[in-house]
């Protein structure tokens, strides 16, 4: 699966390192040095998803995530956070900041491949989504997307996948209060239950 994926950073050698990777994968690479060039790229909507580097010069990487997720013209563009910081804090600011995934430098070359593969079949999946909703919209149809996003209950099906009764158990604290959350801790009876079950998403040890 073919995508174009725009690499940002503002160290060149960076840039190519992974401009080549992905090329030789056979994937359509666009550049930029910073995060305002990268916002006007995605503002041209020809991406399907940004390699976004947090330590830059004038907007860091987060502010630019920031700004992507915050605008309805580039919010469904997945976004993976490549970033040398490895504390949990840093992580947990990117996820607030919108990202989608992370990469730690320096990066792996099949941690960055898998990713990008993963994240090309989400952008295909949600494209065609926002094409039905545009279809349903032009035959004067109701939007089905947008009252499922205008929801007061959105709580999420969660299974959970996890035999350590401690990691189980702060879990299912953290997530409860916003989601239902059912519990296998084997492998095979959640391949079971996920089947029979209408689950929103998968958290697996």
């Amino acid at each position: 699966m073919s995508a174009r994926v725009l690499v940002v950073d503002d160290m060149e050698a960076n840039v190519k390192l992974l401009e080549a990777r992905l090329t030789a994968e056979y994937y359509d690479v666009v550049t930029a040095n910073s995060g305002l060039e990268a916002l006007s790229i995605c503002a041209a909507g020809d991406v399907d998803i940004i390699l976004l580097d947090v330590m830059m010069p004038g907007i860091d990487g987060f502010e630019v995530c920031r700004r992507l997720k915050t605008d309805p013209k580039t919010a469904h563009m997945p976004v993976v956070m490549v970033t040398a910081l490895d504390q949990p804090a840093d992580r947990v600011k990117g996820l607030e900041a919108g990202a989608d995934d992370f990469l730690t430098k320096p990066v792996d070359e099949i941690a960055l491949l898998a990713r990008v593969r993963s994240l090309a079949r989400l952008k295909v999946a949600v494209d065609d989504l926002r094409v039905r909703a545009d279809t349903s919209a032009n035959l004067g149809m109701r939007d089905a997307i947008a009252e499922v996003i205008n929801e007061k209950d959105l709580r999420g099906r969660i299974l959970l996948v996890e035999d350590r009764p401690s990691s189980t158990e702060r879990i299912v604290k953290a997530l409860m209060p916003m989601h239902v959350i059912d519990v296998e801790a084997t492998p095979q009876d959640a391949l079971i239950r996920a089947a029979e079950g209408n689950y929103d998403l998968m958290i697996i040890s």
